[in-house]
């Protein structure tokens, strides 16, 4: 008799436990009703190198000593890292204005991730990062009237990177790009989350990311995987910069910029093309309002987020900050001119 009840319990039991594995997400699916496969769309790729620019570690080296290296420009005191400082996120928390404390009319970018840019510069002029590493040394050397001279000692380096000891501008140009392209923040919480680790990110973080994906709308610009579409905008900010309009000289163009990734932003303040928001949450509260401006071709619109809304959304842009690049200032060659 004790034999049959048991059976009765299991029998009993055993539709309340298949009904409760019915109701966890499929393997296909985590708890926020969202594919794996969508989820994954998020992870970035291994990076790409052009033909005519192949990766080669002697290039990349050459490229770490010439960003460091202050002779690149003309009056021999302002380097690549000056500006892009590693420290504060290959960029320059001094807003909009230069070492000197002259205003600037855009904010510095970072430099992580721009392997995954398609466009460069906030206005889009640069059309490869060859092409604007080239254009902004070239805009350095001008304002400062004279010719990037670099000691003789680099000679055995280019030999080394390209098998001519000539120092030339283009490659130059190829050892700092190479160099560039290996700045990569890929392991932040976001991306274990995405991989697979449920417990990297708050319930906050997530409700965040749905928020990003939907409500907000912020993912129509900060597209999957590097949180940009490359793209520009106009978003309503204070400005009478004409953005992408000087590249391309239509109307339509007036005052859009380009899209900023939005990976290790929580360590590259200040945000907006022109330095005017100091905190992520002032940038939330910003696209929340709509802008700074309505009208003239602001492509925002009121989105009547929640102050908790706010706060889950600047939780998942917390969750967007990896560990950073860790890298020593390398050993320059002596002088041997005066």
């Amino acid at each position: 008799m004790e034999k049959s009840v048991n059976h009765i319990c299991i029998w009993l039991t055993l539709p309340v436990i298949l009904l409760s594995f019915s109701s966890l997400p499929s393997a296909t699916e985590n708890s926020l009703g969202i594919s794996n496969k969508s989820l994954k769309a998020w992870l970035l790729p291994e990076v790409s190198y052009p033909k005519y620019n192949p990766y080669q570690k002697a290039v990349e080296n050459l490229g770490k000593q010439l960003f460091f290296d202050p002779r690149l420009t003309g009056d021999r005191t302002l380097s690549c890292a000056a500006c892009h400082y590693p420290g504060t996120g290959w960029s320059d928390p001094l807003s909009n204005k230069n070492r000197e404390g002259q205003v600037m009319d855009r904010n510095t970018p970072a430099l992580i991730n721009t392997a995954f840019q398609k466009r460069f510069f906030w206005d889009g002029r640069g059309i490869t990062l060859e092409n604007a590493i080239s254009a902004h040394l070239q805009e350095l050397s001008i304002k400062m009237a004279n010719v990037p001279v670099l000691p003789s000692a680099y000679r055995q380096k280019f030999w080394q990177a390209f098998g001519s000891p000539e120092i030339t501008s283009g490659n130059i140009v190829k050892a700092i790009a190479n160099f560039l392209r290996t700045i990569i923040v890929n392991d932040s919480p976001f991306d274990r989350w995405v991989s697979g680790d449920r417990s990297a990110i708050s319930q906050s973080a997530r409700k965040g990311f749905l928020l990003f994906t939907g409500k907000a709308k912020c993912v129509e610009c900060h597209s999957a995987p590097n949180f940009s579409d490359s793209k520009f905008h106009n978003t309503g900010i204070n400005s009478l910069d004409p953005g992408h309009f000087d590249v391309t000289g239509n109307p339509e163009d007036r005052n859009r910029f380009r899209t900023a990734s939005l990976r290790q932003a929580s360590r590259t303040p200040p945000y907006m093309h022109n330095g005017s928001k100091n905190s992520l949450m002032s940038v939330i509260e910003f696209y929340n309002h709509g802008g700074d401006r309505h009208g003239a071709g602001n492509e925002l619109s009121l989105l009547n987020l929640s102050e908790q809304e706010e706060q889950d959304l600047l939780d998942f842009l917390m969750s967007l900050t990896g560990r950073g690049t860790s890298i020593a200032v390398p050993q320059l060659p002596l002088n041997d001119f005066p």
